[in-house]
């Protein structure tokens, strides 16, 4: 077994502080973005086809289930439909008969079955990567499509595509992200791919483990929470030092030799086993097809007899001589490395849904390959950039595949692979590196939506990356995000994991902080709607008329409610859990996630070295701010009671406008510093983050609770009526962590020091800060030296996570007018970024107001200086400061 040890001391000597205009241009980089920009969004079916056909062959249907099951299908697909467009849930009845008719379907295919599942989804797969299509694109120095199409969405329908049956004919029409998709395409999935996976897929089989009759309402309700993975699990940094260490050939022996101390009576270990060698003979394969079509490139090119031709043949020539060594063997250079991981990660999103899967701590795994080849001459820093800019322009291909429901509440379109830079070593020091800043300077040169850059900060951080990333962040689309690496390393810590492993965390997706390469956080799993619990217990007459309710009282019968909801989504997301365990297991994704092959288990199994599962409480603020309310004008201040307050919240405040101004602009709400909603926003946190962590998962981990939300805020707010806060009904709710949209008008300061208040090891799956700024104060080296400071100041008062929107409120309202002036507008979301076109009207005008509202002030606060008192000057914009004693206060 070839493996190969670099020292990661290598060419330490060439790191030097890098700028953004040290880089020359990079033409090729600029063509790559407008290709992927002017790229048609298509539906990728190829997954689809090839998959289900080889399962024709290798577990087919039963005679007796392919003469029945029509039947069932054309109800399914009727009730879907209902449910779907008008929200009509089924009965009853018609879940017990259909449960009744999948348990039939299931104890056939148990009685037909000649392999394990896993062996069968293994050879799916191996059938494939075999004969999945191949395409180059110019300009690539790396190569690998996810898809069929330039920039795609695939079909999994052994997860939960049945959920877009309702919805084909108008894929291609629909106003929000339409995709291109051909009437053979239809055809096949109407009549050939969902008929084979309707009494398959993890859709259909996750609600026969459950306990709850209900769960397939549940699923399609979305107005408590939303459970998320039916759609598949995913959410996982890929063990790419291995890949890179060892090839896959390397993997394979160490699958080999575990097979052979496994005893034969071991029957799943060992079918395991077979399957991960079924599933690395195929990346083998895939790897070798790729090298041997772009031999066939370069000959074709070479045929054409331009320079430009020939110049292009000779890139196309070295790929192939790459791609015959890599990832079958361990990686030599940097671009071998690069392109192991592209094969690796395109080969994963064959197997599993195109969501969270990241790459890591690319700028520590990379290092050594990059500080080799460059203190030997083979690289410069332009060359580095150009390449990594091909990294993300190629992450930037896929999308994921939603129905309607599913854009409500994840709008975007955001695949959410991470990529994390910056932050400690194992042992504790600061370990950013030169290709840190490179690979902020590549994302600058290509500015796509994709992949999600996250940045670990430390008080030690280079005031050159700090510098770097400020002036990349300035210049619009909320990259980086900046995560406090001590405040995240005890929140990991407190999961369970070791020092070690925590300081060498990676952010997976969005804002999800975790190990990686060694663990299956599933760290998307379910978003409850915390105001939606509120609303609940206020609901209840006999609180309502209860002469002199105490908070005491309230608080109670919210704890106690919040309980049992986030009870019944563990329980519901327990049954999915249970499913991908029994039905869809992932043996690829398996050998590259630590631990699995060491224990003779898939993922999905418990087999990687960490497991938890991800849990997010959404609306805090809304809830903080309600509770508040109701505090000063009911409990406390007595000008009304419980019950004429919940009468105008149930009218939506008609008729009751003065007291809807009253709450608005005179009571604290959560981000202004002012005490009261802060205090309430903590104990909701605690609470809620206390609740989550008692269950524990089927994989035997825990549950970890995060405060973020993607468009989550945005789906639950149009499906919740008016709040105590003097929210209306359908209004979207606080994103994240984040205050309201629009009550934050003391400042940034001010509302990062109350997402500060909400952190704490407790939060162990993340949380969002979003904060917007005006270009103009933002911009520049004064505006650089803002956003620094303000980062300064938030991470030392305990702030964990903030991200950053820079842009100009009539770039936007003209993006919403006019599209196609505005394709490549980016903006940040909720621990990713997106496209502004892509994302729905309500959201659009969620980000519009998020931008809209004024600050005439701008807080700061800076540790840098031993001045408490240091002024950051701005650009016309008169800048408070705040010491640190008001500031500990």
């Amino acid at each position: 077994m070839e493996s190969l040890q670099l020292d990661t001391g290598v060419g330490a000597q060439v790191q030097a502080e890098i700028r953004r205009e040290d880089i020359p241009a990079l033409p090729r980089l600029a063509r790559l973005r407008d290709a992927v920009l002017d790229a048609e969004y298509g539906l990728c079916t190829q997954k689809a086809e090839l998959l289900t056909a080889a399962m024709h062959d290798h577990a087919p249907m039963p005679a007796l289930t392919r003469y029945l099951a029509p039947l069932h299908f054309a109800a399914l697909r009727e009730a879907l439909a209902r449910n779907l467009s008008s929200g009509e849930p089924a009965t009853r009845r018609q879940l017990q008969a259909s449960k009744l008719l999948q348990t039939l379907w299931l104890r056939l295919d148990e009685r037909a079955a000649s392999e394990a599942t896993i062996v069968s989804f293994a050879r799916g797969l191996a059938h494939v990567l075999d004969h999945a299509e191949l395409r180059i694109y110019p300009d690539e120095l790396l190569v690998g499509n996810p898809t069929r199409h330039r920039v795609g969405a695939a079909l999994h329908p052994d997860y939960g595509a049945l959920l877009l049956l309702p919805e084909l004919d108008s894929l291609r029409t629909r106003p929000v992200n339409p995709l291109a998709v051909s009437d053979a395409q239809l055809h096949v999935l109407r009549e050939d791919i969902f008929p084979f996976w309707f009494t398959r897929s993890i859709m259909s089989r996750a609600p026969l483990l459950a306990d709850d009759l209900e769960l397939q309402n549940k699923l399609t309700e979305g107005r408590r929470f939303v459970l998320t993975q039916f759609a598949g699990i995913s959410h996982v940094t890929l063990d790419f030092p291995a890949v890179l260490e060892h090839g896959f050939e390397g993997l394979r022996e160490q699958v080999r030799a575990a097979r052979a101390a496994t005893p034969a009576r071991a029957r799943e270990r060992r079918d395991f086993y077979d399957a991960a060698e079924i599933t690395i003979d195929a990346v083998l394969r895939f790897s070798a097809r790729w090298s041997r079509y772009c031999a066939a490139e370069a000959a074709r090119h070479e045929r054409l007899g331009s320079r430009e031709a020939s110049e292009r043949a000779a890139e196309l020539r070295a790929l192939s001589q790459i791609l015959a060594r890599v990832p079958a063997k361990p990686a030599r250079t940097f671009h071998e490395a690069l392109q192991s991981v592209v094969t690796t990660w395109v080969a994963i999103h064959q197997e599993s849904f195109q969501h969270g899967v990241s790459f890591g701590r690319v700028d520590q795994y990379l290092w050594p390959y990059y500080a080799r080849d460059r203190a030997e001459g083979r690289i410069d820093p332009a060359r580095a950039v150009e390449l990594l800019g091909c990294l993300l322009a190629k992450a930037s291909e896929q999308l994921p595949l939603f129905n309607q429901l599913a854009t409500d509440f994840f709008s975007g379109l955001s695949s959410a692979s991470g990529l994390t830079i910056g932050g400690s070593d194992r042992e504790g020091a600061e370990a950013s590196n030169e290709l840190s800043a490179l690979l902020l300077i590549a994302y600058d040169r290509v500015r796509l939506r994709q992949p999600n850059v996250h940045m670990r900060v430390r008080p030690d951080t280079p005031a050159a990356l700090r510098t770097l990333a400020c002036e990349i962040l300035a210049q619009g689309g909320g990259q980086p995000s900046l995560f406090n690496d001590q405040a995240v390393i005890a929140a990991i810590e407190a999961l369970g994991v070791s020092e070690a492993d925590a300081r060498d965390f990676a952010v997976v997706g969005c804002v999800e902080w975790g190990v990686p390469y060694k663990s299956f956080p599933a760290a998307g799993a379910a978003f409850i709607s915390l105001p939606a619990v509120l609303l609940e217990v206020l609901a209840d007459e006999q609180l309502r008329a209860h002469p002199r309710p105490t908070m005491d009282l309230l608080w109670s019968r919210f704890c106690a409610r919040l309980a049992e909801t986030v009870t019944e989504a563990v329980r519901g997301n327990d049954a999915i859990e249970a499913a991908h365990m029994r039905f869809r297991p992932t043996p690829l994704l398996s050998v590259v996630v630590g631990g699995c092959i060491e224990s003779g288990k898939d993922v999905t199994a418990g087999g990687a070295v960490y497991d938890s599962t991800g849990m997010q409480g959404v609306g805090l603020a809304d809830v903080a701010d309600s509770l508040a309310a109701i505090e000063a004008i009911v409990v406390e201040g007595g000008q009304l009671g419980l019950g004429e307050l919940m009468t105008a919240v149930d009218l939506d405040f008609v008729g009751h406008e003065a007291l809807r101004r009253t709450l608005l602009e005179k009571l604290p709400k959560y981000g202004q510093g002012r005490g009261r909603p802060e205090r309430w926003a903590k104990r909701v946190a605690e609470r809620y983050c206390e609740l989550v962590r008692a269950h524990q998962n089927p994989r035997g981990g825990p549950y970890a609770p995060g405060f973020w939300s993607m468009t989550t805020h945005v789906g639950f707010g149009a499906r919740l009526g008016a709040l105590p806060s003097g929210r209306q009904a359908g209004r979207p709710l606080a994103n994240g962590a984040s205050p309201v949209n629009g009550v934050d008008d003391r400042g940034p300061t001010a509302s990062l020091l109350s997402a500060a208040e909400l952190a704490g090891p407790h939060v162990a799956n993340g949380l969002a800060v979003n904060e917007s700024l005006d270009p103009q104060l933002a911009r520049g080296p004064e505006g650089a030296a803002l956003i620094d400071a303000l980062d300064r100041g938030y991470f030392a008062a305990g702030g964990m996570h903030v991200q950053y929107n820079v842009v100009d409120i009539d770039e936007l309202l003209d993006a919403k007018r006019c599209p196609e002036r505005h394709r490549g507008l980016v903006v940040r979301i909720s621990g990713y970024s997106a496209y502004f076109n892509d994302l729905t009207p309500a959201m659009k005008d969620e980000i519009i107001t998020r931008t809209l509202h004024g600050r005439p002030a701008c807080q700061l606060v800076s540790l840098e200086e031993p001045d408490p008192t240091r002024t950051i000057p701005s650009v016309g914009v008169s800048v408070d400061t705040i010491t640190q004693e008001e500031l500990r206060a």
